[in-house]
């Protein structure tokens, strides 16, 4: 079973990338299970989401304390979270950032989403370009499930774009890790 945890601030999306995750991953026939955590929060605040890929049932159903994948929609959350405290020992982080660490793999999946015009009331939506590089990294799903499972989770007019978006991230982040595997 692979175990993720997303974070990001509302608005952001972390919830509806753990989402599309788990329903990508039932479509090509795995189990997905996605689990929000949020309460009152309002947008800006940051919030978690956790993600089950397994090939069997998934019969937990809890949040997910130490993921093998920390996702994190807003790489400024680092200064704010000990991020680290909610991966496994080997756990693999993917960060929104232009910033490289030794410790993590950054996109920088803000400049995407305002490339393909991907904004909403002044937040540039990354959720899917994140959910893209995950899948990149991970070879949990593939990108033509994501391509596919897009149209379920964002407005038409904006399928298009995140369509493309999804797609440079993914290509992106399979570059990256063949180069670190050399």
């Amino acid at each position: 079973m692979i175990e993720v945890v997303f974070f990001g601030r509302g608005g952001m999306g972390a919830v509806t990338a753990a989402q599309l995750l788990a329903r990508v991953a039932t479509i090509e026939g795995k189990f997905g299970q996605a689990i929000p955590e949020f309460g009152a929060e309002r947008r800006g605040a940051i919030v978690k989401a956790y993600l089950r890929i397994d090939e069997k049932p998934i019969e937990i159903h809890s949040a997910v304390t130490s993921g093998d994948y920390v996702v994190v929609l807003d790489g400024r959350i680092l200064s704010q979270i000990d991020v680290k405290a909610f991966g496994r020992p080997n756990a693999i982080f993917i960060v929104n950032s232009k910033e490289e660490e030794p410790w993590y793999i950054a996109i920088d999946a803000t400049s995407i989403a305002l490339k393909h015009g991907l904004v909403a009331a002044g937040w540039p939506l990354v959720n899917i370009i994140m959910a893209s590089a995950f899948a990149a990294v991970s070879k949990a799903v593939t990108i033509e499930g994501i391509v596919k499972t897009i149209p379920e989770f964002v407005p038409a007019r904006a399928a298009k774009a995140n369509v493309e978006a999804a797609k440079e991230a993914y290509e992106l982040m399979s570059k990256k890790i063949a180069a670190r595997a050399v």
